[in-house]
């Protein structure tokens, strides 16, 4: 009984691929960058504790920042005001309130088009490699 594939080469390929998203690698990615150098997995961690207080530093300055500035455009108004131009004074107002709006909603926006971009290359499937090209390849 002969073969179907006799005179033929059969190729099979094979390709795995992992997503993970977080400022942590998955448990055995851990373990293997530990088995390769130890100690290596501490490193990590301590790298995304150090990464995790610095956002909560500025995240924390951001909002005394906003906070004072808040309070100085209200005693400007305040003091507008007191010179007798009240107009003037709602001006101040609604110019401040326009632009916290306007900075709130393009951190928002600009923060939903970047999880819509990292869920888009998620769901794309990978590129599977380029197989050689055996005809180009000559009989040594």
């Amino acid at each position: 009984m002969a073969n179907e594939n006799d005179g033929q080469e059969v190729v099979r390929l094979e390709q795995q691929v992992s997503f993970y998203s977080g400022p942590l690698p998955p448990p055995e990615m851990m373990r293997a960058y530990e088995d390769i150098h130890p100690g290596s997995a501490d490193r990590i961690l301590t790298l995304v504790e150090q990464e995790q207080k610095q956002r909560a530093f500025y995240e924390n300055r951001g909002l005394i920042f906003g906070f004072v500035a808040a309070i100085c455009l209200i005693a400007l108004s305040a003091y507008v005001v007191s010179l007798g131009f009240a107009w003037q004074s709602v001006g101040v107002v609604i110019g401040s309130i326009a632009g916290t709006a306007g900075t709130f909603v393009y951190s928002n926006r600009a923060r939903r088009q970047e999880l819509r971009e990292k869920r888009e290359a998620l769901q794309k499937p990978p590129r599977p490699p380029e197989l050689p090209d055996k005809s180009n390849q000559s009989d040594s």
